[in-house]
């Protein structure tokens, strides 16, 4: 499955994504920038947290590493659910134990992802819950 490069228009979404690891943030970081989404990068857990809890701050999704430095992905899911309870959270993790994965979901994840992550399974993840799923089948049936 390959998804077209002007398939998505996100122009008027932001997308806080919250990694330390230069090569993955330009790895997503390039991978969005086909959709138009705004990319906000924070590479720790207490500045995402900052950013988070600024309520005036728009926030549509969150791509989040669990071994973050300051806080990790678990503990800062937890935190911004206490204000930001619909926000989607996507874990995107090199972590697979079982241990790692109940405790991602049991923080409030809505999603959770394994590195390496496919560009086609990243876009799609990040579509459905920017409530573009519906589109999702028609738009890879145009590319036939």
């Amino acid at each position: 499955m390959i998804i077209s490069d002007n398939k998505y228009d996100w122009k008027d979404k932001i997308i806080l994504v919250v990694e330390d690891d230069d090569a993955n943030y330009l790895y997503f970081k390039s991978l969005l920038k086909k959709t138009s989404a705004k990319v906000v990068w924070k590479k720790n857990g207490h500045d995402a947290l900052k950013f988070i809890n600024d309520p005036d701050q728009q926030i549509d999704l969150v791509l989040l590493d669990v071994l973050i430095p300051f806080a990790n992905g678990i503990e800062v899911t937890r935190e911004l659910r206490k204000s930001r309870k619909t926000l989607p959270v996507v874990i995107v993790t090199a972590y697979t134990s079982k241990e790692i994965r109940q405790s991602c979901f049991l923080s409030g994840c809505n999603e959770f992802l394994v590195k390496p992550v496919l560009p086609e399974k990243l876009i799609s993840t990040i579509a459905s819950y920017l409530h573009e799923e519906e589109d999702i089948y028609a738009k890879l049936a145009s590319l036939n």
